[in-house]
């Protein structure tokens, strides 16, 4: 059939009440029939408009059962999917309450396997994005289930989608004390959020790396390694310069934290064009670019205190 007849069987069946009665049907012990219901919610829960009314029948408590327990391996795929997609355009906290949160947890953890589809690894990526920034109780459940390592491997994918979500779910995850530790350590993942800085092609993603570094410059072991890093200035400079308002601030916001974490790496920092840069931002007028300014202003302001720098008479 064509996707508009399915889409429009699909609605007629969630609009009937289906949902209600999967509910009931979800207490049989059948693993065979377990795996229909989970295919049935996954083929309603695609339908973004229908998410809010099957949820409202009950779905998500349904689903977190068939995500866990009692089940196919495709239909705890399937159950799992599902659970994303609602996880995606709904605000957890009022789809899941309470305990179900972190419940929810493991299923989308389990979806990011290389066996699953890139569609089902992209949507549990975006899932535990949304997730992630609700608590650092949250976030420590995904940690404790071994995430950071299965959310960090697709941050190397080839698939560009892949690659950003990743990266987008990443800068949520550092505002974790334990993962800011993951990349004081001996390893190249702040290499890897500089290179993305640079990326010509996604803006996304580029949001997505600077907004990581900017959190994790708050260390002074990981300002020590984005200077180790070979074209930091040109990544640094990319930032500051950037036509995306979001970007540029968050350019600014990683350069006052290099700024401050030593006279050594400022004095490294503000040789050549840079001094002109932040200079240039420090008196830009547009509205939208006033957080980026100030930042700006507190940089030179900082440089001054270092002796780098002479204050204007």
């Amino acid at each position: 059939d064509k996707p508009e007849h399915i889409k429009a069987r699909v609605h007629k069946v969630a609009e009937a009440g289906v949902c209600s009665a999967l509910v009931a049907l979800c207490n049989t012990d059948s693993i065979a029939s377990r795996e229909l219901i989970s295919r049935v919610y996954l083929a309603i829960a695609t339908e973004e408009d229908l998410r809010g009314l099957i949820v409202q029948q009950g779905a998500a408590k349904a689903l977190l059962k068939l995500a866990i327990e009692n089940n196919t391996e495709k239909g705890l795929i399937k159950a799992s999917h599902a659970l994303a997609k609602l996880s995606i355009t709904m605000n957890p906290q009022t789809t899941f309450p309470g305990q179900r949160m972190y419940e929810l947890v493991r299923p989308l953890l389990s979806i990011l396997h290389l066996e699953c589809t890139a569609l089902e690894n992209f949507e549990a990526l975006l899932a535990l994005t949304n997730l992630s920034s609700i608590s650092e109780s949250v976030r420590k459940r995904i940690l404790a289930e071994k995430g950071f390592s299965k959310i960090e491997h697709y941050m190397f994918e080839e698939h560009e989608l892949l690659k950003r979500a990743s990266t987008e779910c990443m800068c949520n995850l550092v505002m974790s004390d334990e993962v800011v530790k993951l990349f004081e350590g001996e390893n190249d993942r702040v290499k890897l959020l500089v290179l993305y800085c640079g990326d010509e092609d996604d803006p996304l993603l580029v949001r997505a790396a600077a907004g990581s570094l900017a959190v994790l410059t708050h260390s002074e072991i990981v300002c020590k390694k984005v200077l180790e890093v070979k074209p930091h200035m040109e990544m640094l400079q990319s930032l500051l310069v950037n036509e995306n308002v979001e970007i540029q601030h968050r350019g600014c916001y990683i350069m006052l934290n290099l700024i401050n974490s030593s006279k050594e790496i400022a004095e490294k920092l503000l040789e050549g064009q840079m001094l002109e840069i932040l200079m240039a931002i420090s008196i830009l007028k547009e509205p939208e670019r006033q957080r980026g300014k100030e930042l700006c202003e507190q940089c030179l302001k900082r440089a001054i205190e270092y002796g780098i720098i002479k204050p204007n008479k």
